[in-house]
């Protein structure tokens, strides 16, 4: 389990972690590790889907967007009450609303790998592609952001660009091995 938010001696509030690396897009705040872990689930969630075969007509697409969507909200209210219930017990006290919004900001975090599947879904679904096609797509992408971030994590840990690439095929290949490990358990 993670470390609860620390609050600050005077106010009461969270404050920022110092090892936090979130990053900053616009005006949202992207934790590596909670879109990773997202990540991940929705590569499983699309995995462990037998969406049959045909094109992707509107009803298929809500289908595979309720895919995306059903997990990592059930993942984000998760995290959201295991937070709210270690920060009870590791502050004794009840959480402010200050409180409740920096936990809701910290875990709605894990929906937004559901945004761009979606949105993608829907255009598939405009051009007519075949649902197989669409989930291997979706697979693709996320083990393809699963490489990006393995790169990311070598850059930060100060590796030459050979070695992040290294990096990157191997949480890749990680990832693989963790969604070939899902189904085999499945199936």
């Amino acid at each position: 389990m993670q470390p609860g938010p620390e609050p600050q001696p005077d106010s009461g509030t969270v404050e920022k972690d110092p090892h936090d690396l979130s990053l900053k897009l616009w005006f949202l705040v992207l934790d590596p590790h909670t879109l990773i872990y997202s990540t991940i689930i929705l590569m499983t969630a699309y995995a462990l889907y037998d969406e049959g075969s045909g094109t992707l007509v509107e009803g298929a697409a809500l289908e595979l967007a309720a895919i995306a969507v059903a997990p990592l909200f059930a993942l984000m209210m998760a995290h959201a009450f295991s937070d709210a219930l270690d920060f009870q017990i590791r502050y004794g006290r009840r959480l402010t609303r200050h409180d409740r919004w920096a936990l809701l900001r910290k875990n709605v975090q894990y929906m937004y790998v559901a945004v761009p599947a979606t949105l993608l879904l829907g255009l598939l679904t405009l051009l007519h592609w075949d649902a197989d096609d669409g989930v291997a797509l979706m697979l693709f992408l996320g083990l393809a952001s699963l490489v990006m971030w393995g790169v990311f994590a070598g850059q930060k840990a100060g590796l030459g660009p050979w070695r992040q690439v290294s990096f990157g095929l191997s949480y890749g290949l990680m990832g693989l091995l963790v969604l070939i490990v899902e189904l085999v358990i499945a199936h």
